[in-house]
């Protein structure tokens, strides 16, 4: 982060400065409590549970320099405290003001599911020729967006910002912050139905990412997804459909991949756009991996990239931990490590990846709770127990009381097919300790809420 005094801030965020030096120099934003570095200032978020205006004094013990505070309470009057109504929209606000001190192009990315590696693909494409700023992990929110434009530097020439929401209005906030010139839609699935209802209200919140964009301004849609699909139409001059041909079809796209294959354990695929054809591989399996490098390679070309040399970029990315995660382990033995999240749909994506593992034992989905469905908990649940039976997988194994359904479904639609449910990660550690054979293959996959990284360091161990 590039210098900014205490004053500055101040009137970005139309605070008041309650004491302290004015000339403070501020270098690094924090929100939490034990990260304070050099020059830091603290921005206390006051959350569900905690507040963190009590933690005010402590991280000035650390080291702060300065804090927000909506509560007024001097603690050191040494120490610059702004008063401002509410902190997390100071926070956005001050991210507002930073953004546009480096008029470097943003390329928004949201969807319901594949964000992340979406991000990672983008940005491993374009690094082939830029300096790129990208969201850590997945700090994607109205704080996480903020703390990813803080880390802006003049050393940067391109921003891929992840734009994530689970509430109506979320999107508008994180435009403001980010500012995409360029934007990218992944699909439209279920998660966070729960506070957003329907599946139409999820997809008009998440094209809000385009709400500002100018005629000709790139806003690339997957064509796979029908409802996307669809929406396309309504941004004819923006509107770039992007996906893979399905079943040897004609496809319209104007990004797209076709002939898909895996070899070595990798994707193979064409890459189609208007021009020409580009052959890419990647070391990430499934579809929805395609789709997400073919919006990489698309977005590449855009900022003057040559094909080729962006499927070099994309060669080189090995994935992100916790996603799809390919463990080898002894006797042939592999486990996915895909435990950061979940939701039906990626749920989905993960059965398909388990599907393509060319190992010769069985293939066992090891399964957890998907968090934050609300009322709609028990049917997508059952939904997704009814996609597992008819995947041709061999088994599988759950944790949680939300599971059961997916449980009964599966008993239901594919009475065949091994379905068990455990109350706790231990239990179910346990059991597939007792069933796994030389060459079988695993996916462990649950709502991070979970832990079913538990379930993976139990295994590790176990076949280590």
């Amino acid at each position: 982060m590039e210098n900014l005094t205490v004053e500055e801030i101040t009137q970005a965020v139309g605070g008041k400065l309650l004491c302290g030096d004015p000339q403070t120099v501020i270098s690094y934003i924090s929100i939490d409590s034990r990260d304070i570095q050099e020059n830091t200032l603290f921005t206390p978020i006051i959350g569900e549970r905690v507040d963190a205006h009590k933690f005010i004094s402590q991280v000035f013990e650390a080291g702060a320099k300065a804090a927000f505070t909506s509560r007024g309470e001097i603690v050191d009057r040494s120490k610059p405290h702004i008063l401002v109504e509410n902190t997390e929209a100071a926070l956005g606000d001050l991210a507002v003001y930073y953004r546009s001190k480096f008029p470097v192009p943003v390329v928004g990315i949201t969807g319901s599911v594949g964000k992340t590696s979406t991000k990672e693909m983008i940005a491993a494409a374009l690094s082939s020729r830029y300096n790129v700023l990208k969201t850590a992990g997945n700090q994607n929110s109205n704080i996480g967006v903020p703390l990813t434009l803080f880390r802006l530097g003049p050393e940067h020439e391109i921003a891929v910002v992840e734009m994530g929401i689970s509430d109506f209005g979320e999107m508008d906030a994180l435009v403001r912050f980010a500012g995409p010139r360029t934007a990218v839609v992944t699909n439209i699935g279920v998660a966070h139905i729960g506070i957003l209802k329907t599946q139409e209200n999820i997809m008009n919140e998440k094209l809000k990412i385009a709400k500002n964009f100018q005629p000709g301004q790139p806003f690339y849609l997957n064509g796979n997804d029908p409802m996307l699909k669809i929406a396309a139409s309504n941004y004819p001059e923006n509107a770039r459909l992007f996906g893979h041909a399905e079943n040897g079809k004609q496809c319209d796209f104007t990004y797209y991949a076709k002939d898909m294959y895996i070899r070595d354990g990798m994707e193979h695929f064409t890459f189609v756009w208007p021009q020409g054809e580009t052959q890419v591989v990647i070391r990430q399996l499934g579809v929805h991996n395609v789709n997400n490098a073919v919006v990489a390679m698309a977005i590449a070309m855009e900022y003057g990239i040559d094909p080729e040399t962006a499927a070099g970029g994309l060669y080189g990315y090995e994935g992100v931990a916790m996603r799809q995660q390919i463990n080898h382990l002894k006797d042939g033995i592999k486990v996915i490590d895909d435990t950061y999240n979940a939701s039906p749909d990626s749920i989905k994506s993960g059965i398909e990846v388990l599907k393509l593992l060319d190992n010769p034992g069985r293939k066992i989905a090891v399964l957890a709770d998907v968090l934050e469905l609300g009322d709609m908990s028990r049917q997508c649940h059952y939904d997704t127990g009814c996609f597992v039976a008819q995947s041709g997988i061999d088994e599988v194994v759950t944790v949680g009381e939300e599971m059961k359904a997916l449980v009964e479904a599966v008993r239901e639609h594919a009475p065949h097919m091994l379905a068990s449910n455990f109350s706790c990660n231990a239990d179910a550690a346990e059991y597939l300790k007792k069933i796994v054979k030389p060459g079988d293959a695993f996916l462990v996959k649950g709502s991070r809420g979970m832990r079913q990284e538990e379930i993976v360091k139990a295994l590790k161990e176990y076949l280590s």
